[in-house]
């Protein structure tokens, strides 16, 4: 997410502002803040529920305080979303290809922008339409059932256009084309039972059933594979220049759509005959056999047709590479000349349908006529641009070949599977591996440059680089730190609903810790603030590796005092919901000590080795954000952990 809302506002092509940016370029930012507000929920749900089998911490524990539904309402905040996440791309994709398909400009354009962000701002009111069983109030059910209605709106106004833009344009049916026909059909369909399921009586009876099962296979089957399988047929000319069969695609699109529908249409009418979802058999006297032969039937028709595609797809890419040219008389610039990273040179956009608007586009780009025709620093480079109006700002020097990536990924995937299986040792073997790799990469980056300008065309010179509020990567900080703190909300939100089920808060067994402590503690994380915003001031200086470690001994301090605080309490996490709330509060601001201590370490050592200076200095910034990023958590924690108490009383 924060790779792609970076790369979105900040590196697009010159000229191309927020209002010419391509549909799926939209889609795809629109599904980057949808990532950063969601995943923080689940991540913190699954960390929730790791510690209460590994420690025994009560979180879900009904009889220790605990309540299973605060894993419903952290698990579907951001499973709702997430769902939108999966369609929005794909809903991105068939926006690019429909006008490709119709030879006609997008109908409603800016109302499917608008469209898209609705979508993302009413998912985010939808997560307990999943938990309409669950007990909550009828005042809160009815809000969320009216939003669950309310989202189709904005789905319904992109579908429109879609329709439009055909209705306007000369249609022809190729494999594309049918693909976004079956999808339009199948996903309308799924919609519709979507409208039905909002409805509280409906869902009363048809929840946890396989009414349910048809209904969200009909939206993601229909709203993401089969727009996905029309990109494939769209793309993959860019692979090789090879175009697929569009004989064997139809033999493909009938089997996939028949079997598709065969499949799991029987499945709405076994879902309202009782049929339950999760159960692997049932007796033969309920009669759902034949519905349940016919759905087996209909998924290996879909499979075949599946394997039809799969065997194309091989042949055609066993044919030699070819420049793939424009074989649709596509708009949009992925259709560029290209070499094996990119365009010869950067073009300056003037409108949304840039080649159709521009048709010498193609030739002056391959001429080198546009920006940055050769590498100005002898490095992989790229310009960054405005995030509103897309104006050139600075030249990106980005990264090179290294195997320390692929070895920190490697040894993360490690870390996690190997933990799953016990094998503890050897997982914190991998972890270290990671984290080492992270660092050896790093250390190579944010280099004084070579150069202090760039000349990226005949009338425009570029400084290299940047810093601050100009920089993407300050950004993408920024943004990485909006992540944490949802996570950090998350945890918080666990124990203010645990606190708001007691009679007693805190109940009667347990006790909040001496303020002083608190105080104490708040007070060294400020002091390590302050020292590391002297620290961003003294870049190139001396003094500044002894101020990061300096910084670095504050936070830790403060964070033993913290703990030192909960110890005199009687803080005991298995004994209690409650205290397992706050030491998962704790414990994650723990976690942020010792990546704000590693942190403080590298910097003393950059600039030992005088590698922070005025020119080069985004690692001193960006870490300057984390480190008063930990400072406020570490205080808003401790305001959480009193005031909650005191509102209940």
């Amino acid at each position: 997410a924060i790779e792609l809302i970076v790369g979105i506002l900040f590196t697009r092509a010159p000229g191309m502002s927020l209002s010419r940016m391509p549909v799926y370029a939209w889609a795809m930012l629109v599904v980057g803040i949808m990532i950063v507000f969601a995943f923080p929920a689940v991540i913190a749900g699954t960390a929730l529920l790791e510690m209460e089998r590994a420690f025994d911490w009560p979180f879900f524990n009904a009889e220790r305080g605990g309540d299973p539904i605060l894993w419903q309402h952290l698990f579907w905040f951001f499973g709702h979303p997430e769902v939108y996440i999966i369609f929005l791309p794909a809903a991105g994709m068939v926006s690019t290809m429909i006008p490709t398909i119709a030879g006609s400009p997008l109908v409603g354009r800016r109302a499917i922008i608008v469209a898209l962000v609705a979508v993302c701002f009413f998912s985010f009111a939808l997560w307990a339409h999943h938990m309409f069983t669950a007990g909550l109030g009828i005042m809160t059910m009815s809000f969320v059932s009216a939003a669950s209605m309310a989202v189709a709106v904005p789905t319904a106004i992109q579908v429109f256009a879609w329709i439009a833009t055909l209705w306007r344009g000369k249609v022809a049916m190729t494999a594309p084309a049918l693909f976004l026909a079956g999808f339009m059909f199948i996903f309308v369909l799924g919609g519709l039972t979507g409208v039905m399921v909002a409805l509280l009586p409906f869902d009363w009876q048809v929840h946890d059933t396989y009414f349910i099962v048809a209904h969200f296979h009909y939206v993601l089957i229909g709203g993401m594979v089969f727009p996905v399988f029309a990109g494939m047929y769209y793309w993959i000319p860019l692979v090789k220049g090879q175009r697929m069969s569009e004989r064997v695609a139809r033999w493909a699109f009938w089997l996939m759509f028949g079997g598709f529908n065969l499949a799991f249409f029987p499945m709405h009418i076994s879902g309202l005959f009782g049929m339950p979802r999760r159960v692997y058999t049932y007796p033969a006297e309920m009669e759902w056999g034949t519905l349940n032969m016919l759905s087996t039937v209909g998924a290996f028709v879909f499979a075949l047709g599946v394997l039809v595609f799969a065997v194309d797809l091989v042949r055609s890419q066993r044919r030699p590479s070819r420049d793939p040219g424009n074989p649709w008389n596509a708009s949009t610039l992925e259709w560029l000349p290209s070499g094996d990273y990119a365009t010869r040179s950067i073009p300056q956009v003037h409108s949304a349908d840039p080649l159709w608007d521009q048709p010498n586009l193609a030739r002056e780009v391959e001429a080198g006529q546009h920006y940055l025709p050769g590498s100005a620093s002898g490095l992989r480079e790229t310009i960054a641009t405005s995030p509103i109006a897309a104006r050139p700002t600075y030249l990106m020097i980005l990264p090179g070949d290294s195997w320390l990536p692929v070895i920190a990924a490697a040894g993360t995937a490690g870390f996690f599977l190997l933990m799953t299986v016990k094998l503890m040792w050897l997982a914190w073997a991998c972890g270290i591996t990671a984290v080492g790799a992270v660092i050896a990469w790093l250390w190579q980056s944010d280099r004084k440059p070579s150069i202090v300008e760039a000349r990226v065309s005949d009338d425009l010179v570029l400084p290299v680089g940047a810093k601050g509020l100009r920089s993407h990567s300050w950004w993408g900080t920024v943004i990485m730190l909006v992540v944490d703190a949802i996570i950090f909300a998350s945890l918080a939100f666990a124990y203010i609903h645990i606190s708001m089920r007691l009679v007693v808060c805190p109940p009667p067994t347990a006790g909040l810790p001496d303020p002083l402590w608190q105080l104490l503690s708040s007070a060294l994380l400020l002091t390590g603030s302050a020292l590391m915003f002297w620290a961003t001031r003294s870049a190139g200086k001396r003094r500044l590796p002894w101020l990061a470690l300096a910084a670095t001994a504050c936070v830790v301090l403060a964070f033993l005092a913290d703990f030192h605080g909960y110890q005199l309490a009687g803080l005991a996490p298995r004994r209690l919901a409650w205290s397992a709330t706050i030491a998962a509060m704790l414990t994650y601001q723990g976690l942020h000590v010792v990546l704000v201590a590693i942190v403080g370490l590298y910097l003393a050592a950059r600039g030992w080795s005088g590698r922070l200076t005025t020119h080069s200095r985004a690692t001193l910034d960006n870490s300057a954000l984390i480190w008063h990023y930990t400072t406020l958590q570490g205080i808003a924690a401790a305001l959480i952990v009193h005031i909650v108490p005191l509102l209940m009383d």
